[in-house]
């Protein structure tokens, strides 16, 4: 991207105020419309006092402390009741409990049900977890996702909910242990809704015919939506499984539209943005000139590619960005700062390439 130098030198914007604008802009996420809920490992993990509860003798409707993980018993009754229901199915598995966990001084948690599957995970969490990176890292990655076929359904919901906290990357490694049919039955049940985008990114990982055959079903159906929920995984999966033809599907039913609406553009392109860091050289030449076709044809798209490519410090797209800015195309002030910062830091990123070369 050498040749990039000149034409920035004719752009006459103020880099460092526009850094400091551009930091100040919402980086938006398309990829989960939530905030991944904290699961029975993070408790496990990370909460300050951890315990096993069943229904107490002396009150069968109310829990009493079995056994403490971490930190401390609760000094007052739990703030739950033992329904009947559920007092009559451990009263039949004198052996099961229930998790609960709190943060600091805050009110407990009722986290999951415990059986003997799930004791036997938290023993398991118990052992290997002094040997887990801080934070998410590849052992914690690999020990759920080995869990994905378990025989216990509470289990295979939390494996699932596990990897998907997994970087893109580290969720590439996975040795896929499920079938498709598993997969597919389940993409859009309402039970299954919480979990279809990591079902899909799965299936992008499978590498199959039935994949593909979801995959460009939902893109026929969708390219005339205002909306369409989880297309940035649907995104993702397509150029998983075809790579540069991927890339090229993706242009034609959804880039090159020029009415599709920015939010579901915004989902597309952080697709690509998390594959170009990832990707062959082929491959992120695709995208660079995908990039450069929907960026010349609809310049309001340039500040989303800022914000995809920008918040991963990939500061490749600037040569799909200078053009606009010459021709002046962008209005919005801010807009304009963020685009000019990028362009910055992509001119920057290119210098520094050709000096290590």
């Amino acid at each position: 991207m050498a040749h990039l130098t000149q034409p920035l030198r004719k752009l006459a914007f103020p880099l460092v105020l526009s850094a400091v604008l551009a930091a100040g802009q919402a980086t938006a996420c398309s990829f989960h419309y939530y905030v991944p809920e904290q699961t029975a490992v993070d408790w496990l993990v990370e909460g300050k006092d951890v315990i096993l509860g069943r229904p107490s003798a002396e009150n069968e409707f109310a829990f009493a402390t079995a056994k403490v993980l971490r930190g401390n018993a609760p000094g007052e009754p739990l703030p739950y009741l033992v329904d009947s229901v559920l007092r009559k199915k451990m009263a039949r598995n004198t052996e099961d409990y229930v998790l609960f966990a709190r943060q600091g001084d805050e009110e407990w948690e009722y986290v999951s049900y415990v059986n003997a599957a799930f004791l036997s995970m938290i023993e398991q969490v118990e052992a290997d977890v002094s040997n887990w990176d801080p934070g998410y890292g590849p052992k914690r990655f690999a020990m759920f996702a080995a869990f994905l076929d378990h025989s216990d359904p509470t289990l295979r919901r939390l494996a699932l909910r596990e990897i998907d906290k997994a970087p893109y990357r580290m969720l590439q490694s996975i040795d896929l242990n499920i079938p498709n049919d598993d997969l597919l039955s389940q993409l859009w049940t309402r039970q299954g809704y919480a979990f279809q985008s990591i079902r899909i990114l799965l299936l992008g990982l499978s590498g199959e015919d039935t994949a593909r055959e979801e995959i460009y079903a939902f893109f026929d159906r969708s390219k005339d939506w205002d909306w369409a929920t989880n297309l940035g995984a649907f995104a993702t999966a397509l150029i998983e499984l075809d790579g540069v033809e991927g890339v090229l599907r993706l242009e034609s039913v959804l880039l090159s539209g020029p009415r599709q609406p920015l939010d579901k553009l915004e989902q597309a392109i952080e697709a690509l943005a998390i594959h170009n860091g990832i990707a062959t050289a082929d491959l992120r030449r695709a995208i660079a000139s995908a990039l450069s076709r929907m960026v010349a044809m609809r310049p309001e798209t340039a500040s989303i590619v800022v914000r995809q490519f920008g918040k991963r410090n990939d500061w490749s797209q600037g040569e799909a960005l200078v053009q606009v800015m010459l021709d002046k195309k962008v209005r919005d002030p801010s807009e304009q700062l963020a685009i000019a910062n990028y362009i910055g830091r992509a001119q920057r990123a290119s210098a520094k390439m050709s000096l290590e070369n």
